[in-house]
């Protein structure tokens, strides 16, 4: 749980985040893994989990055409979680891929009682969302 802990910490969607909610974080997570070549999500399923990625590495395409790769200590499917719409991308894992699973439902229940968590975690979206213009 503490390796959970810290490698979450680690993450930009929880930098500002407070030790004691990444511990509850942690502990909704799961471990999973892809092999090589294997299709995550595909562009208009709905997405119903969070990933960050531990090990590995996947590929973000849009129709099609691969737009970017996300590795290790980086996480995907964070706004098709977060606003419960349609992946607008197809996710696939280019290698091995080890992740940890965050299910959009509880990350929305805890949201729903935690503010400081909903603060650091908005703070946290809008650098990412200005770093990226």
């Amino acid at each position: 749980m503490i390796e959970k802990v810290l490698f979450l910490k680690s993450m930009d969607l929880f930098a500002e985040a407070a030790i004691e909610d990444i511990g509850r974080v942690a502990a909704l997570t799961a471990d999973v893994r892809f092999m090589g070549g294997e299709t995550i999500f595909r562009e208009g399923e709905f997405v119903d989990a969070i990933y960050f990625v531990v090990n590995g590495q996947v590929a973000v395409e849009k129709g099609g055409k691969r737009i970017r790769e996300v590795g290790a200590r980086d996480a995907f499917a964070i706004v098709a979680a977060l606003d419960q719409e349609p992946a607008a991308h197809t996710v696939a894992a280019l290698e091995p891929v080890r992740a940890l699973k965050l299910n959009a439902e509880d990350f929305h229940d805890m949201l729903s009682v935690d503010y400081q968590l909903v603060r650091a975690v908005f703070r946290a979206l809008c650098s990412m969302i200005r770093k990226r213009q």
